[in-house]
């Protein structure tokens, strides 16, 4: 006799009943009765239940399926509750990259949800005003950059063209579409090309002039620090130039035809010098002279501004300044005795300039010194020649430059004192020369003054 347990229960047993001749469950129970017990036996055919089974699964399975579908309802339900919220904060934040964010209010749904879900949506709300006030200082500085009557570009770390206003698009006649490609795609200039790469790779700023199209352009070139870029700024000066350039030819040529009737004025005065009989007229005479040599004076002084001006090229030599400051000395030794002036040098230095020219640096510096200097003064030139450089230096005790005068002096024609320049001479060019001269050779001018104390003139030559 075979017999299986069944559900772990060891009182369910089905097996072979020879009676009936099939399989039957068993089902064995023990009831307790007193002191003693029975048990309790009941069978029924396998088949019999197979059959109840085959009967009631169709329904067991509807069932089944009824109950996934309600449950598939309450869990979308309820999952739709929760994901609502999210998906309103999603088409938020579609919306702010777009930069078309308007805020909705939310669905509600859990609490907690809530809570996040508004803190995502506040948080989008300040990003999309800071973006507002971006994009509104964006075009406010888009607006001035391309409505400056400068060329500006921004050249990054990578040497490519990150910016470019409207005006640096006309200059170069180039399209929008150049911004990110390299220097090259915009000008062939070596020049304005190595100076950029200059400042790219070692923050050496320039300025200098650069012709493009006809046209001259003051070009500045600065490293924005902190930032990793480059600014090149092109200024337009044909105009200033031009001007500048007519200014020059002008005066030039103004102060030659002065030259020839003065000559001439000077000369029929010397013979009327000779040949004058009449003591009565001898102060006219004088004051023909006087005011003759003046004239030539500063026409002299204008001649040789002109010449600096339109240098093109120079061919220094080694002089020696201890040399020229005794020429200088001698030449206004006159002057220095009418003034009762004390004049005092000391030291010696080699540096390279023309003759001419470190000649009437030295003159006029020291010719201010005596004029603007009170009777009895003492006037002192100084050569120092050191390590890094060689330096003269004028000073004198006399009556000194207030500090609003002392950035105007280098203008030409400027007088601390016209009553006094006029008096003793002074063309107001002298200053004037002294400054060109130091830029034609690239020296460094640097001044100290105080009233009543005196002043101070210090030039520093390039060493050699």
């Amino acid at each position: 006799m075979i017999c299986k347990r069944i559900l772990c229960t060891p009182h369910v047993y089905i097996r072979h009943s020879d009676t009936f001749g099939a399989d039957m469950v068993y089902y064995a129970l023990r009831v307790d009765s007193g002191d003693d017990y029975v048990f309790v036996r009941a069978s029924i055919p396998v088949a019999q239940i197979d059959s109840y089974l085959y009967q009631v699964l169709p329904s067991l399975i509807i069932l089944l399926l009824a109950i996934m579908l309600i449950c598939l309802f309450f869990v979308r339900r309820v999952a739709n509750r929760v994901i609502k919220p999210f998906r309103s904060v999603a088409d938020n934040l579609r919306q702010l990259s777009d930069g078309e964010y308007s805020p909705r209010p939310l669905a509600g749904s859990y609490e907690e949800i809530d809570k996040i879900t508004k803190g995502i949506n506040d948080i989008a709300l300040i990003l999309q005003n800071s973006f507002n006030a971006l994009h509104d200082e964006k075009d406010k500085l888009s607006y001035i950059l391309n409505n400056i009557g400068d060329g500006l570009f921004i050249i990054d770390e990578n040497a490519n063209i990150a910016l470019m206003n409207g005006t640096a698009l006309d200059i170069f006649d180039v399209t929008p579409n150049i911004i990110n490609r390299k220097l090259t795609y915009l000008t062939n200039s070596n020049v304005l090309i190595n100076s950029v790469e200059d400042c790219v790779t070692q923050a050496k700023s320039s300025l200098f002039e650069l012709v493009l199209n006809g046209k001259i352009y003051l070009v500045t070139i600065k490293r924005l620090m902190d930032t990793g870029l480059t600014m090149v700024v092109l200024s337009d000066v044909t105009e200033s130039r031009e001007s500048a350039k007519r200014k020059e030819e002008f005066f030039s040529n103004a102060s030659h035809e002065l030259k020839t009737p003065l000559t001439a004025i000077k000369g029929f005065n010397e013979l009327t010098v000779i040949n004058n009989k009449d003591d009565s007229i001898n102060k006219y005479i004088d004051g023909i002279s006087r005011e003759s040599n003046r004239m030539m004076s500063l026409i002299d002084d204008m001649l040789k501004l002109s010449e600096l001006e339109n240098a093109k090229t120079i061919s220094p030599i080694p002089i020696s300044l201890a040399k020229i400051v005794n020429e200088v000395r001698e030449a206004i030794t006159f002057a220095i005795t009418e003034k009762g002036v004390t004049f005092e040098s000391a030291g010696d230095a080699i540096t390279a300039a023309e003759p001419k020219h470190i000649y009437e640096l030295v003159k006029n510096l020291v010719e201010n010194a005596v004029r603007y200097n009170d009777n009895g003064g003492k006037i002192t030139v100084t050569i120092e020649n050191n390590k890094n450089a060689v330096c003269l230096t004028v000073s004198d005790n006399g009556i000194g430059i207030s500090p609003a005068e002392q950035t105007r002096i280098f203008e030409r024609f400027y007088r601390v004192e016209k009553s006094r320049s006029v008096k003793n001479g002074g063309t107001g060019l002298g200053l004037s020369i002294v400054k060109h001269i130091c830029s034609l050779y690239g020296w460094k001018l640097s001044l100290k003054s105080k009233l009543g104390v005196g002043t101070e003139v210090k030039i520093n030559f390039n060493h050699t």
